[in-house]
């Protein structure tokens, strides 16, 4: 399968999204509302600004199309936060202290952008993924985690 570094494609969703939710939303007095309302419109200018600019081969069409298979690579040495399971509900990325990967010691799916705080500004700091494979580290395979968007690349398999 061909993978296609779509960073540059990504990029353009971040900021568009930042944007939007920095200047319009973040000041509003309903900030739940906000919110809600900013998670819709993002998920549309995903599709819209993102998906529409993939390549699909198969039978399916329109809303029966998979969701795009979308692979964040690490530079080399770059941190990753894993998340810790907890009883409590809430979501710790102190697995492992000081963790470090490169591009060939782990496989990561893309799922959202992440910040540990969303009000006033969202920057979309990180890139949330699920941990595909890590032969190094089996255990952690399935969890989501954390690294920087400035330290991974983007690619789809198409």
């Amino acid at each position: 399968m061909a993978m296609r570094d779509i960073t540059e494609l990504m990029n353009a969703y971040r900021e568009c999204s930042r944007n939007l939710w920095n200047v319009y939303f973040s000041g509003r007095p309903d900030i739940g509302g906000s919110l809600d309302a900013f998670e819709q419109i993002r998920h549309l200018l995903f599709e819209s600004l993102v998906v529409s600019e993939l390549f699909y081969e198969g039978e399916a069409e329109g809303e029966d199309i998979p969701a795009p298979a979308l692979r964040v690579v690490p530079r080399e040495r770059t941190l990753i936060l894993i998340n810790r399971p907890s009883d409590d509900g809430n979501g710790y990325w102190d697995q492992e202290k000081d963790m470090v990967v490169g591009p060939k010691d782990i496989m990561l799916a893309f799922l959202n952008y992440f910040d540990f705080a969303q009000i006033p500004i969202m920057d979309f700091h990180f890139y949330r993924c699920k941990i595909l494979s890590f032969p190094s580290r089996p255990e952690y395979e399935g969890r989501e985690a954390l690294i920087k968007a400035v330290d991974g690349r983007v690619f789809h398999d198409e």
